[in-house]
């Protein structure tokens, strides 16, 4: 598929490990991508993996974001602090040279594992009264597709990777969605980007309503595949709002997302993330229908037709890069090596005490040992 020559920020790009560098930017480069968002998530192991994006910043500094994760050890080991220790959190990432806040804690099995799970709950009030201070822009993953609490249309996909919500165990979306606008009632200020268009590709309505409302609210491309086939049954209701909000959608991809959640060995998966690419932009810049095959959870295996809204070019490109940099800044954030030692210092500490506490895991060092490697020469 050949597509238009602009220039893009990939928004939403995920980094499992500091050895991916090679073939992600490689990856970039062939896709015609001038920059890219890292944005991080907790880790098992390795407690964060912002060292590993940091690390790809080091070598890239004028081509890459990095969106931190939060370190959400405080919600299990001083939980009525949380919320002083998240914006303090929030203050070490800006010191270091971090461009943003990726929280993935709405992701519905994720939420279930916090001992505080309410996003409006008081104790997270001090976090979005910084974030909101200081403008510190955050990217923000809420629920997951609506089919997912639906025994008769979770794909068998979702089913093997654990994401069939309905047994009643899990939070109503519903519920995630008032808490988190309960959020943005309160704290007007929170600059957000909601993953995967807020899940809400299929009732662009409600959406529009909270778009109207929420002025500091944002919405990201990143596939969730089915977006992609709810746009494509109402094409022209698609493009009449991309038209609207033109200036509150940004371009993401999620690349790098199957290394994340599967095998981390793999790296980063060539097919698969053109795939990604392929669908968003043949969405973009497409008049009518085009038919996409490619193996991987993204498709199922399946052949899939989808139907391009062919967008101007003015509008490609406050979605490919204009509005990723109103959002974050025109140029990624300068690091600050100092801090970036003390925080892999801190790391080093606090995944070696885990190691202790739970019997039978061992922390892995590996990312921030690399970070203070790097930063400490």
């Amino acid at each position: 598929m050949t597509f238009m020559n602009r220039k893009i920020i990939d928004g939403h790009v995920h980094y499992a490990h500091f050895s991916y560098e090679p073939g992600l930017m490689a990856l970039m480069e062939d896709a015609g991508i001038d920059k890219l968002a890292v944005v991080c998530t907790p880790d098992q192991q390795r407690l964060s993996l912002v060292p590993d994006a940091l690390l790809l910043k080091a070598k890239h500094p004028h081509k890459v974001y990095v969106f931190g994760g939060l370190d959400i050890t405080p919600l299990f080991m001083a939980p009525g602090i949380a919320g002083e220790a998240f914006a303090h959190c929030v203050d070490v990432l800006m010191e270091m040279g971090v461009d943003g806040v990726k929280m993935i804690e709405g992701k519905v099995q994720i939420r279930k594992q916090l001992p505080i799970p309410d996003f409006d709950a008081p104790v997270y009030a001090p976090y979005w009264e910084h974030m909101a201070e200081t403008g510190m822009p955050l990217i923000f993953h809420v629920n997951d597709p609506e089919e997912f609490w639906d025994p008769e249309r979770v794909p068998d996909w979702a089913r093997e990777m654990g994401w069939f919500y309905g047994d009643g165990t899990y939070i109503n979306n519903e519920a995630q969605y008032q808490q988190v606008i309960n959020v943005l009632e309160r704290y007007p200020g929170l600059r957000v980007t909601f993953a995967h268009f807020f899940f809400l590709s299929a009732q662009l309505d409600r959406l529009a309503g909270y778009l109207d409302r929420f002025p500091n609210m944002h919405v990201d491309l990143t596939p969730g595949i089915e977006m992609y086939h709810n746009f494509s049954r109402q094409p022209e209701k698609a493009r009449d709002f991309f038209l609207k909000y033109q200036d509150r959608i940004l371009y993401g991809t999620d690349i790098g997302a199957r290394a994340l959640l599967g095998d981390q060995a793999a790296g980063i998966e060539q097919e698969e993330s053109l795939a990604r690419i392929e669908v968003v932009r043949g969405f973009l810049e497409n008049e009518g229908p085009f038919t996409l095959a490619h193996e991987g959870f993204l498709f199922g295996g399946q052949e899939a037709v989808f139907q391009g809204i062919h967008l101007p070019g003015d509008v490609l490109d406050k979605i490919y890069f204009q509005n990723f940099e109103r959002f974050a800044g025109a140029a990624p954030k300068p690091l600050n090596p100092q801090v970036i030692v003390e925080e892999g210092q801190r790391l080093q500490m606090m995944i070696n005490v885990m190691a202790e506490l739970q019997p039978g895991t061992s922390g892995d060092t590996s990312s921030a040992d690399e970070l203070l490697r790097v930063f400490s020469g």
